[in-house]
């Protein structure tokens, strides 16, 4: 049920007990940072787009006209675990309207990689009974995080809000982080694309 282009949709957010911008209830998920591969047709090049907020300032409006940009009007958007990321732009429309078209519009278009491991259609004993992608990814290819220097989710949280609210960090530091924040970011659409491309093949088998 695929339909290409196929866009590869992944978003990391963070959250703070006291809300850092007017309007949010304490914990809220923000998003900061997204990373899109986008795939126009089976074997066509990937193209790479992303976005990763660079100051303490609410990152939402610029987050979203930058994904709508890059989204093609047609075609699937795979997700791994779809609620997440579906709710973060429903959010973003809450707190601006004019975001609400373009959200409704393609919700329908969301394919979430997530439910064949979730629901046991694939599983392999190397999972250790986990469905995460950073579990599921080496099983499947060659490829993992361990070489990564930011490689889970609340560690790049943790890291974006030190290097955008910390004003003492040195700014090497935060060439670092960024850095290493831009790179787990796009190895989880990356990983998207790889596992999919995997299952296509086991499919075949």
């Amino acid at each position: 049920g695929l339909e290409y282009p196929i866009t590869f949709f992944d978003i990391e957010t963070f959250q703070k007990a006291v809300p850092p911008y007017e309007g949010l209830r304490p914990y809220r998920q923000i998003p900061f940072q997204f990373s899109v591969h986008v795939l126009d047709s089976p074997g066509s090049d990937l193209k790479h787009f992303e976005f990763l907020a660079e100051t303490p300032q609410d990152p939402r409006t610029d987050f979203m006209d930058k994904l709508i940009e890059v989204v093609p009007d047609t075609g699937t958007i795979m997700v791994y675990n779809a609620s997440f990321e579906k709710s973060r732009i429903k959010e973003c429309a809450q707190h601006e309207p004019r975001f609400q078209p373009w959200v409704d519009s393609v919700l329908d278009r969301f394919v979430d990689l997530l439910k064949p491991f979730n629901s046991f259609s694939y599983y392999h004993p190397d999972q250790h009974g986990s469905a995460s992608i950073k579990q599921v990814l080496p099983v499947l290819t060659d490829t993992d995080y361990s070489d990564l220097n930011i490689n889970e989710g609340s560690m790049a949280s943790l890291s974006f809000v030190k290097m955008v609210f910390d004003s003492s960090m040195p700014e090497g530091t935060k060439n670092q982080i960024r850095e290493d924040l831009l790179k787990y970011c796009a190895l989880d659409t990356k990983a998207m694309v790889d596992v999919l491309n995997a299952l296509i093949e086991e499919c075949k088998d």
